[in-house]
């Protein structure tokens, strides 16, 4: 079936075209949505609380219908608006995210990246860390190690099978804690 050509909006088409439009969430569904085939949902940090879909449009940058895999956190949209704008940070600081333009447009390959969270609130207490296809997770006591290349419902624990990446994804999160730990704690979010 033909599909009928987008229509132009008006005059101000080109303003359009030269806008970056995002859509995206901050977490997964509420406890009661089916995240399938992710596991859990919002205030937990297995991927049915944490991964979430991003749609980007930017008709005069960014090819059409282009899909890229890489794995991005919240915090890249602030690095990638910046680059948008021009707009760099203050001497001596840098953005916590990744620009992902470069990636997005096809001229620089999908990257590798390690990524932590933490809750520790009374009612939960969870640590997790993915590096590539990678996650450990930490849930109280009980630790386990998933591939989401081949689990994305993170069912299989592979905890024994991968002790060398179970540890090395250990020293990534208590790197991570040793340098949050150099800096004070302006909130607590419980």
């Amino acid at each position: 079936m033909d599909r009928p050509a987008p229509q132009r909006l008006g005059r101000n088409s080109e303003t359009v075209d030269n806008t970056l439009f995002v859509l995206s969430g901050d977490n997964g569904g509420e406890r009661f949505s089916d995240n399938s085939p992710l596991f859990n949902h919002k205030t937990t940090l297995w991927e049915g609380g944490i991964r979430v879909p991003a749609v980007m449009r930017w008709p005069a940058k960014l090819p059409a219908g282009k899909v890229v895999s890489q794995p991005a956190i919240t915090m890249d949209l602030t690095a990638t608006f910046a680059a948008v704008a021009g707009a760099k940070p203050p001497a001596g600081h840098q953005f916590d995210g990744l620009n992902l333009l470069p990636v997005l447009t096809g001229g620089q390959p999908e990257q590798t990246r390690t990524f932590c969270w933490r809750i520790n609130r009374t009612d939960r207490k969870q640590k997790a860390v993915r590096h590539g296809k990678w996650k450990y997770v930490q849930e109280g006591a009980v630790e386990m190690l998933f591939d989401l290349s081949n689990d994305i419902g993170e069912r299989r624990d592979l905890f024994y099978q991968q002790r060398e990446v179970f540890a090395d994804l250990k020293r990534r999160l208590a790197k991570l804690e040793e340098e949050m730990a150099k800096h004070k704690t302006s909130f607590v979010v419980r």
